[in-house]
């Protein structure tokens, strides 16, 4: 299995790093506090077994999918102990973007704990290309599940992320919020360039990261940008490309944005994660922030809007300021373990 880019992050910590950051525990920390994010359960993850190939159900689909798939899977968080349901969108096609309808596909479940895969069952999608895939209660930890397709095998993951109540994350949107532009996001799209970050804004994520905190991106881009993103993310900014969650279509981006990030801020915060702080660039994502209960001073906002509607301003278009005047000197060891 091709090894992801999460080892090679902490390792960029070093040492010192970590020492460092053990510092900022509290003196109550115990081993009953929350696990900070086991990054080694989809590092090393044993290979799969896959299932045979066995064709397309039906006959169109076999042309459909001579074309790019853009599978997603909808990451979630869940509170240990509970199960959860995860979504696969399966679709073929840079421009069309096809639903793959009426296919089988695998789920398999790997993470934190286990010696092997486990099979979660075969789901048939919808006329949406949709399956939703029941995972079992969890204990505390991080979790991938591998959605494979029978008439192909093309594949695509989500990643669950189970946690006790109190366990700490910092939010974040992507484009011409860690990416440079909204432009961006076009280029990376049609593969014309990879999309240029903001100043210090790998710097940013990882600086979180090593303080025990889980990074969440919570983006308008389309499910069919889901792959992109995680590939920018992972190889291109160098920090965890999960938890990540993209809209379902166009309408949604384009429409009702700030609902969306919204709900998917409230979904999470339900479940027990506590936000320390958020970082968009728009108007809608001050709105949905807001409407999450995010405090606007941990509310922080980059270009045209910094600062707007009681926001505090990233300056400067970079975060490199930010980082040695907010980010490095107030921000507390989460307590993970």
């Amino acid at each position: 299995m091709k090894k992801r880019h999460h080892s090679n992050l902490l390792r960029s910590l070093g040492l010192a790093s970590a020492m460092a950051a053990l510092s900022w525990l509290p003196a109550t920390a115990t081993a009953a506090d929350n696990i900070c994010t086991d990054y080694d359960a989809v590092n090393y993850a044993p290979a799969l077994d896959y299932p045979s190939r066995t064709g397309f159900r039906l006959f169109w689909n076999k042309w459909l999918a001579k074309d790019t798939p853009y599978h997603m899977g909808h990451d979630q968080i869940v509170q240990e102990g509970q199960g959860t349901t995860v979504v696969g969108k399966f679709d073929y096609g840079a421009v069309f973007h096809k639903d793959l309808e009426f296919e089988y596909v695998n789920a398999y479940l790997y993470g934190t704990g286990m010696n092997d895969w486990q099979s979660l069952g075969r789901y048939k999608t919808n006329s949406d290309g949709k399956i939703y895939v029941s995972v079992p209660p969890l204990s505390e930890g991080q979790y991938q599940v591998k959605m494979v397709v029978r008439g192909d095998r093309s594949e695509t993951t989500a990643y669950v992320t189970s946690i006790k109540q109190g366990a700490k994350a910092v939010l974040f949107d992507i484009d011409e919020t860690l990416t440079a532009s909204d432009l961006e996001q076009i280029l990376d799209y049609t593969g014309i360039e990879a999309a240029d970050a903001r100043g210090g804004a790998g710097e940013l994520v990882r600086h979180y990261v090593e303080r025990g905190y889980h990074p969440i991106f919570v983006t308008g881009r389309s499910y069919w940008y889901a792959k992109g993103s995680r590939n920018w993310l992972a190889n291109y900014l160098n920090v965890p490309d999960f938890t990540l969650r993209t809209t379902m279509s166009n309408e949604t981006g384009l429409f009702n944005v700030a609902e969306y990030k919204a709900n998917a801020l409230n979904e999470f915060q339900a479940q027990g994660i506590e936000i320390l702080r958020a970082y968009g660039n728009a108007t809608t994502d001050i709105e949905a922030y807001e409407a999450a209960g995010i405090p606007k001073a941990e509310t922080y906002i980059i270009g045209k809007n910094a600062g707007a509607n009681g926001t505090q301003a990233v300056a400067n278009g970079s975060y490199w300021e930010h980082l040695n005047e907010v980010a490095y000197p107030n921000t507390p060891h989460s307590g993970c373990l």
